[in-house]
């Protein structure tokens, strides 16, 4: 009797299995073939979120566009996000998924740079092309055979901001968040105010989970420094900063990187930060066509408009992914796909016209000056 209700059960799954594949037009697991899968490591929660949820809508925004125009070679684009928090640890897991569970062999991201060093131990051994839209350390400059990034590195934006600051205060004092991006940005304006005539009179750390700067303020203070260079991982640090400098009684000029310029970071400081001067990479070009077509849809699917450069660079690594899988006929032949991303023309995207150089760094991209004035951000200088 026992033997008779396990073959009926057993025809009963065959005869299951057989509706499954007839409706569905192909066996269970056959219907991957015809999905790429792209990982994104990103900051979906916590102080940076502020970044990475933007990214994050881009790169969706990105893939939806493609994939409605019949995806890349037939086949449809997936992304697997995960949460990288801005932290190495976070991101190290999240990575490790993706490559050794999900089986990606392309990832964009990291966000933050801490982020990006955590995914190179374990991409760049795994032959996973990375790509990021944001991760500005010096450090990461040929940091991974697969590594390339469409952001400019801050070795250039600490040299441009110590040339700003120099030109007319020689008595600097800096203020710096523990985290590779921070770190990686004040080491080089540490290394050219010197060489330009000034002094780094006040040279100060604080740890990411800081909320209270005053007692860091007040050494600084008493140091009398004629500038200030804040400098931190999240905008919500920078706005903060900003305002209790400002409360404080600090009255020296304040200068910054695109962190403490942001949205966030101005609506912290409130009037405060007001004459804030800082590094950014160049932002959306009215005359380019792709930029504008990038911003209206944004803001038509999102409601925001003033879109910052790094949500703009994640979108183009999607497309550039895309043209990659076209160009070498895979998406599993990383070497390939790492060969073509090296050697490539030119880039129209919607930051720009840009390649990458042989160590992952993009040329076409630079930075550019801007000062907050009458609680608007203006072009300083191209």
């Amino acid at each position: 009797m026992e033997g008779k209700k396990v073959g009926a059960i057993v025809i009963i799954l065959l005869i299951l299995g057989l509706g499954y594949y007839f409706v569905q037009g192909s066996a269970p697991g056959e219907g991957e073939d015809a999905v790429i899968s792209i990982g994104f490591v990103g900051p979906l929660t916590g102080d940076a979120v502020s970044y990475g949820e933007p990214i994050s809508n881009a790169v969706r925004m990105a893939v939806d566009t493609i994939n409605q125009a019949g995806g890349v070679d037939g086949k449809m684009l997936k992304v697997i996000y995960e949460d990288g928090r801005c932290t190495n640890e976070d991101a190290l897991s999240a990575t490790q998924k993706l490559v050794n569970v999900d089986g990606v062999k392309m990832i964009i991201g990291g966000v933050c740079s801490g982020e990006t060093f955590a995914m190179l131990s374990v991409t760049d051994a795994a032959g996973v092309i990375v790509i990021s839209p944001s991760s500005s350390s010096p450090d990461l400059t040929g940091a991974g055979r697969y590594f390339f990034r469409n952001s400019p590195s801050d070795a250039e934006g600490g040299r441009q901001l110590a040339q700003i600051v120099t030109q007319e205060y020689k008595k600097v004092a800096i203020i710096s968040e523990e985290t590779d991006y921070a770190q990686g940005f004040a080491r080089v304006f540490r290394e050219y105010v010197p060489l330009l005539d000034g002094e780094v009179v006040a040279d100060e750390n604080f740890a990411p989970e800081t909320s209270d700067f005053r007692s860091i303020l007040t050494k600084i203070k008493a140091a009398e420094p004629e500038a200030i260079f804040v400098n931190p991982q999240t905008e919500i640090a920078g706005g903060t900063i900003v305002k209790q400098a400002r409360e404080l009684g600090i009255t020296v000029p304040l200068f910054g990187s695109n962190v403490t310029g942001g949205t966030k970071s101005a609506e912290i400081a409130g009037d405060h930060i007001e004459g804030l001067v800082f590094v950014d990479a160049p932002g959306l070009r009215p005359s380019n066509p792709k930029a504008n077509a990038f911003l209206e849809q944004y803001n038509a699917r999102y409601g925001e408009s003033g879109i910052p450069f790094y949500t703009a660079a994640a979108h183009d690594i999607v497309y550039l992914f895309a043209q990659a899988i076209e160009m070498v006929g895979s998406a599993d032949d990383t070497e390939a796909l790492r060969d073509y991303l090296s050697t490539m023309g030119n880039f129209a995207g919607v930051v720009g016209s840009y390649r990458f150089r042989p160590d992952g760094d993009p040329e076409g991209i630079g930075f550019i000056s801007k000062k907050i004035e009458n609680g608007e951000i203006v072009v300083v200088e191209e």
